[in-house]
């Protein structure tokens, strides 16, 4: 009895951790911010990174953004919320941190109406100060980060990252820059 216990106490084991590794795929490096053509100059940087909130008020990034460049043809608008619910295991033990987290939902530039990818999972912003986001579409997988730009003052720079399935389809990355819409 112990024996049939232990191995179907393995095998939930393994398959959970079988299960977390499918869910996605490791996170590349985050792309840096490159000076838009004719800036030269950076933005101060704020001092540290923001504190997490309480929702007693939003973080700067939360709100709806158009892209800066209306002939852009990668993602054309981008909502993002802050004050979402986030789940943290530790271990097998999961428990819900209100408040806490973001999500971001992006839209594609397409005709003749915007494709829209959908929210993305909550996450915590990251030690760096970007906010991240996830995206599976099938045919390629997406890493979207965005930031308050250093370089153009009240706007929001997202940079995204592509990798293809096919192999025969090279992956890239973008950087795009947008503001309140």
């Amino acid at each position: 009895m112990r024996l049939a216990v232990a191995t179907m106490m393995m095998s939930s084991a393994i398959l959970g951790a079988t299960a977390a590794a499918q869910a996605a795929p490791a996170e590349p490096p985050i792309p840096a911010e490159t000076a838009p053509a004719g800036v030269t100059t950076k933005l101060a940087a704020p001092n540290g990174v923001a504190a997490p909130l309480l929702c007693s008020g939003h973080a700067v990034e939360h709100g709806n953004w158009n892209n800066a460049d209306p002939n852009a043809t990668g993602i054309a608008r981008a909502e993002l919320r802050d004050c979402q619910s986030v789940t943290v295991c530790e271990g097998s033990i999961c428990r819900i941190v209100h408040d806490a987290g973001w999500t971001m939902r992006l839209f594609g530039k397409c005709s003749p109406t915007n494709c829209d990818w959908g929210w993305s999972n909550s996450e915590f912003r990251q030690s760096t100060g970007h906010i991240h986001a996830f995206y599976d579409q099938g045919y390629a997988k997406r890493h979207v980060w965005a930031k308050m730009s250093q370089y153009r003052p009240g706007q929001l720079w997202i940079a995204w990252r592509t990798d293809f399935v096919d192999p025969n389809r090279p992956d890239y990355e973008v950087q795009e820059w947008f503001h309140r819409g």
